[in-house]
């Protein structure tokens, strides 16, 4: 399209030139040095290049495509050649000066359709060349890269083109447009003569004696009658390569048979004796190689230099070679190559439009090669998932899934069996002291000790994290319980682990089929159950027993009265006084829930509290024990007795963050004091997690609670936490005060326990009082308060008053909690 197109000198189609030259001129200054006059032999170059393009564009060729008249010119011969052998803004100035030189010659052009067509060529010209200087890199041009970026330089020529006569066309709004069969036989020149004049740089590179080389080439291609030979051939060799790619996007994605389907395709495509196929190692695959001949396919041994090209056959035969060989790229890169060799009845042998058509093929095989690899890869991958899928990478034993599904089959096939889940002890210690490498290291060493003891037919698995199971067929209770025990007694010998020695023991809870359970989920569920059950009594093996099962039916039911409850509102609270173990004062009371169940009758606390901090429902608990406590409290305030009140607050309330919002609002909504309130928390709950437990008591205590610490000496508190905590009161647990007095080692604990927390300034509060001997000898040891059974039961709230006055002896007014000088500053 290197006419342009007539236009009239009107003042927009001015405009748009202005707009073109302009931009032409802002490429060349930035991307092509400026302008320069080139001098000695660039000189001549550059005179030889504007001769060149004089004769491209008044040589024109005109061709008939269906009904159309197209124009090819060849100015992108002289173009992409000047790319080559002179600087990029040598050959704009002389595609220019050549193009205006050829338009004045013809003396046809009016001044706007040259002006149009002199910027339209200046502005196409730097972007080509720009784009040339961004493509082809720093190295030498004659290779793979200058080559494309010859070509792309010549398809933005003709791009620039296109796109500026397009818009000449609707600026002067005539009637005419620019074809999509106009554009693409335009790109499609553009691209021929790119690679013409590449074809001519490899010869004057290699040889300039071979340009009569490319004169016949020019020749043959102008010649009708041979094109339309070649027109024939090319459609046939279409045909062949169209089944090719049916076949090969058909078929099986096994490689073997892809390998297969590519090498006699190629064979038959292109008439030749033998084809080699190569495919480069990568990082899963190693190097391989096929032969395909008269005697089939059959691999052969890898050769790097296959991949080579055939210079001495090109400088043989000329035009024709006897071997051709095209790379295969990937989409990272070349990924092998194939060769063809052996023209059958051709002594013409191979020639360029067979190298187009290798090309092609070739192609389409990389991608067939590439899934046949990446299929073979993932049918290995599959068989490898497979086995990893049903075990545990760590230490190689099944895992959940193979469990389960062996489990399954085991069971279904036997009478009885048995189901051991272990967990192991103080496992987190480990990890948390030596870190997640050394408890890898104690999982793989377990994993190999069970491995070690397992019966024949049991399964061991790893389960997750530090649990595992067994599942032991026709197996008893007997059975089960030996296993269980030489499992514990395998995994306590001494393994070193970073240096370091260490003794692993475990708790294994076992559950029996058919008596516990029929499949492998209610086993290993009630396995789990008798595991935390050997947990909590420390006796390492436990079997399963309904009545440690939270899940079970009766304990189901339970949860919904007490859920029913709690909403109704048929909890009760009971008091127990609190009294100074000196004199007759009274220091408060303790609130205690107690449920009247309609059918079971009175249920104790024991019983209950625990379900509710299982099941959730210790929350609303805890709320509904509050509310009531603190609203009697007001009542009392109301009818002139002063008295504080305390309640029990789980673990699980403490660390609830929205707990001190909800005490807030509650002491907020009973108008109480927030002095008159006593939080007695245990010491087990303060120690699960000390730290987040100090920062809660210290949030409560700026609320103004009062805090106690309860049942002292039962749990495993440290004394470095212990004077750290922001609390009131210590309670002595009952275990110690109840038989102090005939026991001299209760009443050592009892005294030293009395010492330490009034030398931290708390008070000292002994439960389980239950004769005058011991209230007695607690008041001679020092003890501030005193609670239990020998003062009063729990009574209900109506019972107070009247049992206070029968203690004090005398109505009673105001009664103040006992303080000791503040330890901590609110």
């Amino acid at each position: 399209m290197s006419d342009g197109a007539a236009a009239p000198p009107t003042a927009r189609v001015w405009a748009l030139t202005a707009i073109l030259a302009a931009g032409a001129f802002a490429l060349h200054v930035w991307n092509l040095s400026g302008f320069t006059v080139p001098a000695g032999r660039a000189g001549l170059i550059a005179l030889a290049l504007v001769a060149l393009f004089v004769v491209a564009e008044v040589a024109v060729v005109h061709v008939t495509i269906g009904r159309d008249a197209h124009t090819i010119g060849f100015a992108e011969v002289p173009f992409v050649i000047g790319l080559f052998v002179a600087a990029p803004g040598t050959v704009v100035t002389a595609r220019i000066i050549g193009g205006a030189l050829a338009l004045l010659w013809h003396r046809r052009q009016t001044a706007v359709k040259i002006g149009f067509n002199v910027a339209q060529w200046w502005l196409g010209g730097a972007a080509a060349a720009s784009t040339w200087l961004l493509l082809a890199g720093h190295g030498s041009p004659y290779g793979v890269r200058g080559f494309g970026a010859a070509v792309a330089a010549g398809l933005v020529v003709e791009l620039t083109s296109a796109i500026a006569v397009t818009t000449v066309i609707a600026l002067r709004g005539a009637g005419a447009h620019v074809g999509a069969t106009t554009l693409l036989t335009g790109f499609a020149a553009a691209a021929a003569n790119a690679c013409f004049a590449l074809i001519i740089l490899v010869v004057l590179h290699t040889d300039w004696r071979g340009l009569w080389v490319v004169a016949a080439l020019a020749a043959f291609l102008v010649l009708a009658h041979r094109a339309h030979v070649a027109l024939l051939r090319r459609h046939d060799a279409m045909e062949r390569l169209h089944d090719f790619t049916r076949r090969l996007g058909g078929g099986d994605l096994r490689l073997e048979l892809v390998v297969t389907e590519v090498l006699a395709g190629a064979r038959d495509l292109l008439e030749v004796a033998v084809v080699r196929l190569d495919l480069h190692a990568n990082q899963t695959d190693a190097a391989q190689a096929w032969l395909c001949d008269d005697d089939g396919v059959r691999p052969c041994g890898p050769d790097r230099r296959a991949a080579e090209a055939n210079p001495e056959g090109l400088r043989r035969r000329g035009s024709h070679v006897d071997k051709l060989t095209v790379q295969l790229h990937g989409e990272s890169g070349p990924i092998g190559a194939i060769t063809v060799s052996g023209r059958l009845g051709d002594v013409g042998g191979l020639e360029q439009s067979d190298l187009r058509l290798l090309e092609a093929l070739a192609g389409h095989a990389a991608i067939g090669l590439h899934n046949g690899r990446l299929a073979d890869r993932l049918r290995d991958q599959v068989s490898e998932n497979a086995h990893q899928a049903m075990h545990d990478s760590l230490t190689a034993l099944p895992n959940r899934l193979m469990f389960d599904r062996t489990a399954t089959a085991s069971l279904a096939n036997a009478d009885q069996g048995a189901v051991l889940l272990l967990d192991l002890d103080r496992f987190k210690e480990i990890n948390d002291t030596l870190g997640h490498a050394a408890g890898d290291a104690v999982l793989q060493e377990v994993g190999s000790r069970l491995s070690g003891i397992a019966a024949a037919g049991a399964c061991v698995a790893r389960l997750g994290g530090d649990e595992f199971a067994v599942i032991m067929v026709d197996a008893d209770l007997r059975d089960a319980t030996r296993m269980a025990e030489e499992i514990r007694n395998a995994l306590i010998r001494p393994l070193d682990v970073v240096g370091v020695t260490l003794t692993v023991d475990a708790s294994v809870g076992i559950a029996l089929a058919p008596e516990h359970g029929s499949d492998i989920a209610t086993l290993l569920r009630r396995a789990d159950v008798a595991m935390y059950a050997a947990k909590d009594t420390h006796g390492g093996v436990a079997v399963y027993a309904p009545d440690r099962d939270h899940h079970s039916a009766a304990r189901l039911a339970l949860v919904a009265d007490l859920r029913a409850a709690i909403a109704n509102g048929d909890l009760v609270l009971a008091y127990q006084p609190k009294t100074q173990t000196i004199g007759k004062d009274v220091h408060g009371v303790e609130a205690l829930v107690r449920w009247q169940h309609p059918v079971r009758g009175m249920i104790p606390p024991d019983d209950f509290i625990g379900i509710a901090e299982q099941t959730g429902l210790i929350a609303p608990l805890t709320e509904w024990v509050l509310r009531t406590a603190l609203a009697q409290c007001r009542t009392w305030l109301e009818q002139g007795l002063d008295l504080g009140v305390a309640v029990n607050i789980s673990p699980r309330t403490l660390h609830d963050p929205a707990f001190t919002g909800l005490l807030a609002g509650l002491l907020a909504d009973s108008r109480v004091p927030a002095s008159r309130l006593t939080l007695e928390i245990t010491e087990g709950a303060l120690m699960d997690d000390p730290e987040r437990a100090i920062d809660v008591l210290w949030e409560l205590r700026r609320a103004g609670v009062r805090l106690s610490v309860d049942d002292l000496g039962v749990g495993h508190s440290s004394l470095s936490y212990l004077k750290r905590l922001p609390v009131h009161e210590i309670k002595i647990d009952k275990s110690f005060v109840t038989g102090m007095v005939d026991d001299s080692d209760d009443e050592a604990i009892v005294t030293a326990v009395i010492a330490m927390v009034h030398k931290l300034r708390m008070t000292v509060v002994a439960e389980g009082v239950e004769d005058e001997r011991t209230l007695v000898r607690l008041a001679e040891l020092g003890a501030d308060v005193a609670q239990g059974y020998w003062m009063s039961r729990p009574i209900p709230a109506e019972e107070i008053r009247p049992w206070i006055e029968r203690w004090s002896g005398a109505e009673p007014a105001v009664v103040v909690p006992l303080q000791r000088t503040a330890r901590f500053a609110h």
